[in-house]
């Protein structure tokens, strides 16, 4: 058995000076832990979620970091506005960012509120709505011919290369051109003679029955086509405005102009598909019984000239 062993009272021990023992500055006994994130070099506030630390964790990998959880609550606002921005009303805007905007309004509580008005102020013209209909009708139909692209190739010799390929086997619409060329049904180009698709580029176009045989099945698929678009106009926005955010120049928000469509837009856009349709492809049998009558005009007189030698 160990002996027993008396010792003096506390009381009797001279008072002892802790910040002596350990000699710590007074100002940091009521410092906050810092907490590390994932981005150290980042000099911007820290992001904090009212959620549980669960929702913003992978099982087996770090908390997310700022950077992710303001592009997610980016592309949600997004999505949000394109759905829902013609039928708007503040109350409910307003709720939607207080619910699910929390990461973004603690950098600028502003930002929602800037990008909501000025995606109001784009809007897309008719001019814009054809050149997006014809542009993603011809990306249609390289997908259905199994058109290859000529990587080592700049954008506009692409271009011609596909127009010549695809247009040069429709002996019909050949005959059409006359004195102008397949190059002169590219757009966009310095040497074209139509600087936009306006009426007489699609009167062309709808000469052959190539296109216009490809241009029925794009319209068939149109809505998927559109979803796809926005969604990929959505992510490369996203991108854009969260650098934007994180370099604090809040101004080019004020003049962006690469907005996704709105769905009111693009149903609008739809109804203009089906108009061009309409309208140009009518314009070409129009013609054809033109092209007719005259052939039975000519057949006519000279079966009369015939009878009467």
């Amino acid at each position: 058995m160990l002996p027993i062993v008396y010792a003096t009272p506390y009381i009797n021990y001279p008072q002892l000076n802790l910040q002596q023992v350990y000699p710590i500055p007074t100002q940091y006994f009521n410092m906050v832990p810092t907490k590390v994130m994932c981005d150290q070099a980042c000099q911007f506030p820290e992001i904090t979620s009212n959620e549980k630390a669960s929702d913003n964790t992978d099982q087996n990998g770090p908390t997310k970091c700022k950077e992710a959880l303001v592009l997610e609550e980016l592309n949600l606002l997004l999505k949000f506005l394109s759905k829902n921005i013609s039928l708007l009303q503040e109350k409910t805007f307003e709720k939607f960012v207080i619910e699910n905007l929390k990461n973004l309004i603690s950098l600028h509580s502003d930002i929602p509120y800037i990008l909501k008005r000025r995606y109001i102020q784009v809007n897309k013209t008719k001019e814009e709505m054809t050149k997006f209909i014809i542009r993603r009708c011809f990306q249609f139909i390289k997908t259905q011919i199994n058109y290859q692209e000529k990587v080592n190739l700049g954008a506009e010799e692409r271009d011609r290369l596909f127009y010549h390929t695809f247009f040069s086997n429709d002996k019909e619409f050949m005959k059409t051109l006359e004195n102008d060329s397949i190059d002169d049904l590219i757009p966009f180009r310095k040497e074209s003679k139509l600087k936009t698709i306006n009426d007489a580029y699609l009167k062309k176009l709808f000469n052959s029955k190539y296109f216009t045989y490809f241009y029925q099945q794009f319209l068939s698929e149109f809505q998927t086509i559109c979803q796809q678009e926005n969604e990929e106009k959505i992510e490369k926005m996203t991108m854009q405005i969260q650098k934007i955010i994180f370099t604090r120049d809040y101004d080019k928000i004020k003049t962006y102009r690469r907005f996704p469509w709105k769905d009111h837009e693009f149903n609008k856009c739809e109804i203009r598909a089906q108009e061009i349709y309409k309208k140009y492809h009518f314009h070409k049998f129009k013609n054809e019984k033109k092209l007719l009558k005259k052939e039975s005009i000519k057949l006519e007189h000279i079966e009369l000239s015939e009878s009467i030698q």
